[in-house]
């Protein structure tokens, strides 16, 4: 009885051990059938939107992409066709796939490059630069990553350390065209003459390479306008627009080159691209604007009398119409053609031009009212920002094109063009505060550039603005480089700001006769040598340091020391 019933208890344990292994076989089935569905789903969902991407078709790639993010959120091909899309729209959100799919796959070094060229592609040094520093060191002989560092050292502005790397990712992958000219459109536009040669060499090398010939041609024309070297320009442009991949653009540089050189052939040409640009309204639209920017207004008004008005009304014809009636002053035009208007995605450059014509007729409270719907509808996006800025800089509106630069600061991928424009307009326009409050900005976006930290430790000591940190900020760049007269011309004027001249006079002595005398360091020289007391030396260099261009701040210092001699 006993062995009976043991035999009963295990053959239910086997039966319920039986019953378990089952389960668990049919759930990792299951989970097994599911992920084999869920990859073949993967695999399909990409081709179709690599498909999608070939074709144009946008909206089916993101849809096929989302899809394949919803079941697989760590699929790396999907989060790659994401930032495919993102990088071709402009949008920065590209930066946070390429992230996802390098994290996702950390020994993909081409996930890696393609980071680094998409931070570079928003200006986003810092980004490029972690990324390229994830690939390891054998990895960085290819020809791919040496191609990436140029781009970095070009964004740095670097010019010799990115001929280097350019010059060796050519001579690792020679078959790579395109290396050849990134390489040559470099050397070209050096100031120096053999490696200026060298470049041209190569882009008339590349004329024969059906993929680089549009480009290397494109180099050729723009270099030789810059250097008036006008014998072959118009060959070379003959060439450009008959090329089947030529663009519209390429035929209104042809067109240019007719009208500068005065060419016979300008007049018929000019008629030819009439014909064809009315029934394409973003070629009529082009012809028109190069109507306007070469003074030819009279002209385009002639031309605009025979287009038919559902032609004039094609967006975006009615941009370059408005801007011919800005050019000839017809506010009343500009006005008419603008109040009522629908521009759908160019609304706000309707409101824009109307803001305009409404200036021009001395409305300046309906003035006021549409410039801020323009950039109100503007601020959506950058390249809105960008395209508003542009025209208030060229209606020469010098406070709302600084209102529109400061705004696009607050976009990271323009950041830092945006900056650089406020800088240079600070210091055409003499505004040592708007020059303070850019490099502060600047400063703090690249805080590795000694230079910038340079001019706003003296910008600061000018204005007596922040003056405990600059003084810190000139020490410490002089200990790193004591030669440098920039370096020491700060750090001395910071000492003379605290009263210790003498030791103002030894930094400044520390330099060697040339670099006394540049105009920029004679100023300070000058200015310590007075406050120490040796008046004869000091009008020596004031009257240098007059040559200088200098902040209004730097001059009313000379001009007081000048006077305190008298």
């Amino acid at each position: 009885m006993a062995v009976s019933r043991r035999r009963t208890e295990r053959f239910y344990l086997k039966l319920l051990l039986g019953a378990i292994i089952g389960i668990i076989l049919v759930i990792a089935l299951f989970w097994a059938g599911h992920d084999l569905y869920s990859r073949w789903q993967e695999r399909r969902l990409v081709q179709r939107a690599v498909y999608a991407i070939e074709h144009g078709d946008d909206t089916t790639a993101s849809l096929a992409a989302r899809t394949v993010l919803g079941l697989r959120p760590a699929s790396a091909p999907a989060a790659r066709v994401m930032a495919e899309l993102a990088e071709k729209a402009g949008n920065r959100a590209a930066l946070d796939w390429r992230r996802k799919v390098a994290l996702l796959e950390p020994r993909s070094v081409e996930d890696s490059l393609a980071w680094a060229r998409c931070a570079l592609q928003f200006n986003d040094i810092a980004t490029a630069e972690r990324a390229l520093s994830l690939i390891d060191e054998p990895d960085r002989q290819r020809a791919g990553y040496h191609a990436v560092a140029a781009l970095l050292a070009q964004a740095r502005r670097e010019e010799d350390k990115a001929d280097i790397e350019w010059a060796e990712a050519v001579r690792r992958a020679p078959e790579e065209k395109a290396y050849q000219l990134q390489l040559g459109m470099l050397r070209q536009r050096s100031s120096n003459e053999d490696r200026h040669a060298a470049g041209k060499a190569i882009l008339t090398g590349l004329r024969s390479d059906p993929k680089q010939r549009a480009a290397a041609t494109r180099a050729l024309i723009v270099d030789g306008a810059a250097r008036h070297e006008n014998s072959q320009l118009l060959e070379l442009a003959r060439d450009l627009r008959s090329y089947p991949e030529a663009t519209l653009s390429d035929s209104l540089l042809y067109l240019d080159l007719l009208h500068q050189l005065q060419d016979p052939q300008f007049l018929s040409y000019l008629t030819d691209l009439e014909t064809s640009a009315g029934a394409e309204p973003a070629r009529l639209a082009a012809l028109i604007e190069w109507m306007n920017r070469n003074n030819l207004n009279l002209l385009a008004l002639d031309f605009l009398k025979g287009m038919p008005p559902d032609d004039l009304g094609k967006w975006p014809v009615p941009l370059a119409v408005a801007d011919l009636y800005v050019h000839l002053k017809e506010w009343r035009k500009v006005e008419s053609l603008t109040k009522d208007a629908n521009w759908r995605q160019g609304d706000f450059l309707r409101h824009a031009y109307l803001a305009r014509a409404l200036r021009g007729q001395e409305k300046p409270a309906a003035v006021e009212r549409e410039w801020a719907i323009a950039q109100k509808q503007a601020s959506g996006q950058a390249e809105s920002l960008v395209t508003l800025a542009r025209l208030a800089a060229d209606w020469n509106w010098q406070k709302e094109t600084l209102e529109l630069l400061w705004m696009l600061t607050k976009y990271p991928e323009k950041e830092r063009d945006a900056l650089q424009e406020l800088y240079q307009r600070s210091i055409d326009t003499e505004d040592t505060v708007g020059l303070h409050r850019v490099l502060v900005r600047l400063a703090e976006i690249d805080p590795d550039d000694s230079r910038l930290q340079n001019n706003l430790a003296q910008v600061s000591l000018l204005l007596n603005a922040d003056v405990e940190r600059a003084q810190k900020m000139a020490a410490e760049l002089y200990r790193k480089e004591r030669s440098n007269p920039a370096y020491a011309s700060t750090y001395a004027f910071a000492l003379l700001t605290t009263g210790d001249r003498a030791g103002a006079l030894r930094v400044m002595t520390e330099l060697n006769e040339s670099q006394l005398r540049e105009p920029s360091v004679a100023v300070y020289y000058g200015v310590i040598l007075a406050a120490s007391g040796n008046s004869d030396k000091a009008r020596e260099y004031l009257k240098l340091a007059a040559t200088a261009k200098l902040l209004p701040e730097e001059r009313q210092l000379l001009a007081r020391t000048e006077s305190s001699l008298k």
